[in-house]
């Protein structure tokens, strides 16, 4: 199977589209005063995040939990660490909207424990992403293929 079309491997080149993204939004933050102009990079931060995590969730998840029994515990953590970022980011994009209720130094909190919990994230999927992908044979990858380029 060809890098591109392993899972795992793409899996693993999403996140990093998604940390441009976050660190890109940092930049943003750093740039505006005002918190509107936020709005459609979150919005568009959140639809990456919620199509990748749906990918994981749906497809690597219960495959890995399944076929690397050892890494079930991980996966669950990884479950509530995805809960955590969304809640995070809709937090932001909530307050965002709403900017004339929000003082700029709270939207910089709810930006920081974002940032943290995505963080906190990335290193416990880097490291499942990494197990599976030692652990996976090649029908399995084409299964679990199959099973993302459905969602």
């Amino acid at each position: 199977m060809a890098a591109s079309d392993d899972p795992v491997r793409n899996l693993a080149h999403d996140h990093s589209e998604l940390n441009r993204q976050v660190l890109e939004l940092s930049a943003i933050v750093a740039e505006h005063q005002a918190l509107s102009p936020l709005v459609p990079a979150l919005k568009d931060l959140r639809e990456h995040m919620f199509l990748h995590f749906a990918r994981e969730e749906e497809g690597l998840f219960p495959l890995v939990s399944e076929w690397i029994p050892e890494l079930a515990d991980q996966v669950l953590a990884l479950v509530g660490a995805h809960d955590a970022v969304c809640g995070a980011l809709a937090r932001m994009i909530h307050a965002a909207s709403a900017e004339a209720e929000v003082e700029p130094a709270a939207f910089q909190g709810l930006l920081a424990r974002f940032q943290a919990a995505y963080g906190d994230h990335a290193k416990l999927e880097a490291e499942l992403l990494r197990r599976a992908d030692a652990a996976l044979d090649a029908a399995q990858r084409a299964q679990l293929a199959e099973l993302v380029r459905g969602l």
